[in-house]
């Protein structure tokens, strides 16, 4: 599903940013990225959507090279959904944000109603599709954002630090929706309990560099281990 050899990248000449990567997703699984500030999480995710390709070694998607010219086709089977909810809604009314990449694909107007109702089923906000997206709640247009994307049913979700600025009912419940979607998801994010909540297995960076792969559970019971990394235990863990 996605493979990754040997990824390096920098922004600046000389001042890398992630310094040989590698790992392989498999279909389904769904990975969390965790790491403190600087240690590239973001920009990982950023690389494997292809807004920066000036990178070295190599990122397949579905046995397909991510580069230029295999963009459109990388895109139309990965969604990304930003941190910040509304650099994703730009339309007046949910339906049409939602409806945005199936009418861009040149879907007919029965199929994007049917791919836009499909898609906000799967968040659990149909009933929202009328509204007016400035008046939602934080955690609605976090719910909005990921249909934008589900509405052209991807492979592979990416999440940038989905549970950001949610209250704790609306998390509960983007880790309930989240749990329900086949997809294969990579969820990069601070809060090692939503990780725990989502994840089977979990990739730890640091510095630019995976220092730990494994089982969610076991790796972020390793207190050790996340102290010399600059993280702590999952709060939930403490009262266990």
């Amino acid at each position: 599903m996605i493979k990754i050899q040997t990824l390096s990248f920098a922004y600046e000449k000389n001042i890398p940013v992630l310094k040989n990567i590698s790992f392989h997703a498999n279909r389904g699984e769904t990975i969390g990225l965790v790491g403190a500030n600087g240690a590239g999480k973001s920009t990982l995710l950023k690389l494997l959507v292809g807004l920066e390709l000036s990178y070295q070694g190599t990122i397949v998607i579905d046995n397909i090279a991510l580069c230029k010219k295999n963009l459109p086709i990388i895109r139309q089977k990965m969604g990304y959904v930003f941190q910040d909810s509304n650099s994703q809604l730009f339309m007046t009314i949910v339906f049409d944000d939602v409806a945005f990449a199936p009418r861009n694909y040149g879907l007919s107007s029965a199929e994007v109603d049917k791919h836009v109702h499909d898609a906000l089923r799967q968040v659990h906000i149909l009933e929202l599709k009328d509204k007016q997206t400035y008046k939602l709640s934080g955690g609605e247009k976090k719910l909005a954002a990921i249909a934008t994307i589900l509405s052209m049913d991807p492979d592979i979700i990416l999440m940038d630090e989905p549970s950001a600025a949610l209250d704790p009912k609306n998390r509960r419940n983007l880790i309930h929706i989240l749990n329900e979607l086949p997809q294969t998801k990579l969820i990069a994010s601070h809060d090692l309990d939503f990780i725990a909540d989502t994840c089977t297995r979990v990739l730890l960076l640091s510095h630019g560099e995976i220092v730990a792969d494994g089982n969610a559970c076991e790796l972020l019971h390793d207190k050790k281990l996340l102290e010399s990394n600059s993280l702590e235990l999952p709060l939930s863990f403490h009262i266990e």
